[in-house]
């Protein structure tokens, strides 16, 4: 038997949680950048969450504003604008809930993603319409509620529409007034620091590494 994940938890607690969970683990790890180790860590965190409300121990469940809480508060994702595009980009459906799947593969994601997973997960977050393309005027309102933060009112405006042109110049080399998915990506491949031109759905790498340091210690020392 393996070392003891968690020392907070009852040793007969976490046999138990293991036992129930380790087939499905298995399947989910294909789809991350985690070991199995690691994942039964990350595994651990999602049991801690789900420890908070009675209703979701027993299933593979968590709420939203739990998981909205790892962002924020875990991971500094604290733009509250931004974070409803992030969950509908992690989860297209509308349930109040996270599952253990769609947890373990944004952990994935946010902690161990590389370019390409990070590119398609930006622009899914931009496509407020899911329409497979950004228009101007979704461009508009991404920048200005960015920008609002920082910006007085009457700022706002004129500083918006001259960023979507200039977004618009280096993203749109058809010159159709719309930017589709391949345009996006092959410019961010070419500057990955427009990756989140249209706003922060990222954590950034400190972050990161305090999460990491914090939560996931034992990462390395296998």
């Amino acid at each position: 038997m393996s070392a003891s994940l968690d020392s907070t938890l009852d040793p007969m607690e976490e046999i138990r949680f293991r036992k129930k969970h380790s087939a499905v683990w298995a399947e989910i790890l294909k789809d991350t950048h985690f070991t199995f180790d690691e994942l039964e860590q990350i595994m651990m965190i999602f049991y801690k969450i789900q420890k908070r409300d009675d209703r979701c121990l027993g299933t593979d469940l968590i709420t939203r504003s739990h998981f909205r809480d790892v962002l924020h508060n875990g991971l500094g994702m604290t733009d509250a604008y931004m974070m409803e595009r992030v969950m509908v980009a992690l989860d297209r459906g509308t349930s109040p809930h996270v599952t253990m799947a769609t947890f373990v593969k944004a952990m994935s994601l946010y902690l161990r993603g590389d370019l390409e997973e990070r590119i398609q997960y930006a622009f899914t977050c931009y496509d407020l319409l899911g329409e497979g393309y950004l228009r101007r005027e979704t461009m508009y309102q991404l920048m200005k509620k960015s920008l609002a933060k920082s910006s007085r009112d009457d700022d706002v405006e004129e500083a918006v529409k001259e960023l979507v042109d200039i977004m618009l110049k280096r993203m749109d080399p058809d010159l159709d007034g719309i930017i589709n998915y391949q345009d996006f990506h092959d410019t961010v491949v070419k500057t990955p620091s427009l990756l989140e031109s249209l706003g922060y759905c990222l954590p950034e790498r400190p972050a990161v590494f305090t999460f990491i340091a914090t939560w996931c210690p034992r990462w390395g020392k296998m």
